[in-house]
């Protein structure tokens, strides 16, 4: 499942309250951040979000509000010792500037760390979850982000296990979670003869700085 986490909602300037633009996904394992505003690194520690973690970072725009969060959340990464690659989305002038900030401050980082200047369409896909990017109108270049998770079953039906002589226990938990099992006596049980029809994804819609405009206004349509 899903867990929306606010790590930032002001815009432009903090307040006293507020920080700047981040919001964080967790997902099986995995940090989707969206957007890093300064002072990103305090709200991860605050949220316990981890430093090691399966993440990715996707970045709407190349306004400072946004921004300027990021280099110092690597820096934190490398002084607590990350190992695990990293990849970061956004338009093209990511690149440069993650580059520019590592040198000028001269500071490299444990990992491997890979920016992508994107376009519009699909950019990222993880297990049962997608993500696809699509342009906002905004001063620069701007982007939006459609996160996308289709549940891999539907309801676990207890009553069906019963009858296909499932035992209770971790075979039901597999099958609940979309995996087929083996039985001691040779069958293989699929999800599917357990399950209900799956449900329609969740799908979560994020935009940085926009006007009113068609494309936000599309991939936000029956959005969760």
């Amino acid at each position: 499942m899903l867990e929306v986490v606010f790590l930032g909602t002001g815009g432009s300037m903090p307040t006293e309250g507020r920080n700047l633009p981040a919001i964080a996904i967790r997902y099986q394992g995995w940090v989707l951040l969206l957007d890093a505003g300064e002072d990103v690194q305090r709200q991860f520690e605050r949220a316990n979000l981890g430093t090691n973690k399966r993440q990715a970072i996707f970045i709407t725009h190349m306004h400072a509000d946004h921004i300027l969060g990021l280099p110092g959340l690597l820096l934190r990464f490398s002084l607590l010792g990350r190992s695990r690659p990293l990849s970061v989305y956004g338009p093209n002038g990511l690149i440069q500037y993650v580059k520019s900030a590592q040198n000028t401050m001269n500071f490299g980082t444990t990992f491997e760390t890979t920016v992508y200047g994107i376009r519009e369409g699909p950019i990222f896909e993880v297990d049962n979850l997608r993500v696809n990017a699509f342009e906002v109108d905004h001063r620069g270049y701007a982007l939006g982000y459609e996160i996308v998770y289709q549940r891999p079953t539907g309801s676990f039906l207890p009553e069906a296990a019963k009858n296909l002589g499932i035992p209770k226990g971790p075979h039901w938990q597999a099958l609940s979670e979309g995996q087929e099992v083996e039985l001691a006596d040779g069958r293989t049980i699929q999800p599917e003869e357990v399950t209900g029809s799956k449900p329609p994804p969740i799908r979560i819609v994020y935009s940085g700085d926009t006007r009113p405009c068609q494309s936000l206004k599309q991939a936000a349509t029956d959005a969760d």
